[in-house]
């Protein structure tokens, strides 16, 4: 009795790849899960780049609003000191006075520390209250603390995005083992079918450990 030609190569070469499938359903499995956790976790420092972003933006313009404030401010106090100067040498002291009263707190302060130098006698004295030493812009320390804020705020932001960048990065790759995995199964000559299904375990364990390595 003849064996038939056609039906044991087709049978042995079904048993040579009845281990590739349960391995490769594995694979698989565990390459969609990785994918849609890779995923998940790119969404997530996507929208932390993106808040990070928005903060930057609000203290950026803080530290701008504060700024002109104190430009702004400082403006009007020195034209008030300048016509404070104009009455004394007009010699109308009511007038000088008058200015000299409703300057605010901190520049009349900066004022007294400037007269206390005797400005009119002494040519080493600062030459007006203005002077970094007596005087302080308003806003100043707000605003260079909003912009120290907003340096951080940037470059969280730019981490953020970058990590967010690598877990889509690593769902191409998952998306390789995929491929590779489920097409080892279609392969008929051995050798070619290990070879894919290696390929496909090799990046599956390379992203994985890729993976564990990233912040979550």
């Amino acid at each position: 009795m003849r064996s038939d030609p056609t039906g044991s190569p087709s049978r042995e070469s079904h048993q040579k790849k009845r281990w590739v499938e349960p391995v490769t359903a594995l694979l698989m499995a565990l390459a969609t899960l990785s994918t849609a956790w890779c995923s998940y976790q790119s969404a997530a420092w996507t929208r932390k780049a993106n808040r990070l972003m928005n903060e930057f933006n609000s203290l950026e313009r803080q530290a701008g609003l504060r700024t002109m404030q104190g430009m702004q401010q400082a403006t009007i106090h020195t034209a008030m000191f300048m016509q404070l100067l104009a009455a004394q040498q007009a010699g109308n002291e009511n007038l000088a006075k008058f200015y000299a009263e409703r300057f605010p707190p901190d520049v009349r302060k900066a004022y007294d520390a400037w007269l206390a130098q005797k400005p009119f006698e002494n040519p080493k004295a600062d030459p007006h209250p203005f002077v970094p030493n007596l005087y302080e812009v308003r806003g100043t320390r707000e605003a260079a603390e909003a912009n120290s804020k907003a340096a951080s705020s940037l470059q969280a932001a730019r981490n953020a995005g970058n990590v967010s960048g690598q877990y889509l990065a690593n769902t191409v790759l998952f998306a390789t083992v995929l491929f590779f995995a489920s097409a080892s199964g279609k392969f008929e000559q051995r050798r070619v079918r290990v070879v894919a299904f290696a390929f496909a375990l090799a990046v599956f364990l390379f992203a994985v450990v890729r993976t564990a390595m990233f912040p979550r």
